[in-house]
């Protein structure tokens, strides 16, 4: 399709479509091309395009995705027509999907697997929306994990955390690259604070992947640091705000000294979110009581959608 004809029809470029589903320009692709799940129309030098209709396309594709439905089964459901979705508890047991790769992960870390695991996170990381991950797979094998019979426990465990945490890295990078190549006005940096330790700088990038696909870049740092410092060199960084996340509870030190240093010292919202916050809540009703400082609690979904609302 030319470029002219395109002027009849509201599209909206893949970058746009990335930051209003949450879904990376990456995975889009592979939807489109290995899945055969989207149809963009093109301009003449080839760039994606995207109707109301499409993005409306991505959105079931996810509600799809988050019921348990394989990726490999959407096309099917898809084109079974409207109102499909509204009926697809009834064809598909809720969360089947994620079992098979909560099973599948587990079965090729008892097998130290390492090349079909790579292969498969790498799948994957570019098949799902980051937030979908996070919530479906990567919390629920984290509890599964302590659990599961695996060889060498401390050697395989350190390896698939370290495989994870390069998949990640690659992914942020392209996403990061995808959003910089955005010249809105409004886009938003946040510093990520994560704890230090290899299972938490992956929970940390994750969610750093989730910051991305939402439009949020995200400038990730795991590590022990004394907080005055960190406070000092948020304007050099010139970020919106700090954000301090972490899927399992932090020392009790870190809530009630560290947290309360480094937001008694910034210019800037600090959010605290994760799944600490709703364990840990009475601890931190002391920094809640500091300028600038404030919780966003609930899921993945819930933060993303109660940052943005600050981020305005």
């Amino acid at each position: 399709m030319n470029d002219t004809g395109l002027t009849e029809v509201a599209y909206l470029p893949i970058r746009e479509v990335a930051r209003r589903t949450g879904v990376q320009p990456v995975t889009l692709r592979a939807w489109e091309r290995r899945y055969g799940l989207l149809t963009p129309v093109r301009t003449s030098k080839g760039h994606r395009l995207y109707s109301d209709e499409e993005v409306g396309r991505i959105e079931t594709i996810l509600t799809f995705l988050a019921r348990g439905v394989s990726i490999g089964q959407v096309r099917a459901l898809l084109e079974r027509g409207d109102g499909i979705v509204l009926r697809a508890e009834e064809s598909i047991e809720t969360g089947s999907n994620w079992r098979e790769l909560l099973d599948e992960t587990c079965e090729l870390l008892r097998e130290v697997a390492e090349p079909q695991l790579r292969r498969r996170l790498d799948q994957w990381i570019t098949g799902f929306s980051p937030q979908l991950l996070l919530e479906c797979w990567l919390k629920p094998l984290r509890e599964r994990l302590d659990r599961s019979p695996l060889p060498d426990r401390t050697l395989v465990l350190s390896l698939f955390w370290q495989l994870l945490h390069e998949q990640l890295i690659v992914a942020n990078d392209i996403a990061r690259k995808n959003l910089r190549k955005d010249n809105k006005p409004d886009k938003c940096r946040i510093f990520l604070l994560g704890p230090p330790g290899e299972e938490q700088k992956v929970f940390t990038l994750m969610f750093s992947n989730v910051l991305l696909a939402n439009g949020i870049d995200a400038f990730v740092f795991n590590g022990q640091v004394g907080m005055g410092n960190l406070a000092a060199i948020m304007q050099k960084l010139q970020v919106d705000g700090v954000l301090c996340y972490s899927y399992r509870a932090l020392p009790k030190h870190f809530v009630t000294r560290d947290l309360s240093i480094l937001a008694s010292g910034l210019r800037v919202p600090l959010w605290l979110a994760g799944d600490y916050v709703e364990i840990q809540i009475t601890e931190l009703d002391g920094i809640m009581r500091l300028p600038f400082c404030s919780i966003l609690p609930g899921a993945t979904a819930s933060i993303i959608a109660q940052l943005r609302e600050q981020l305005k």
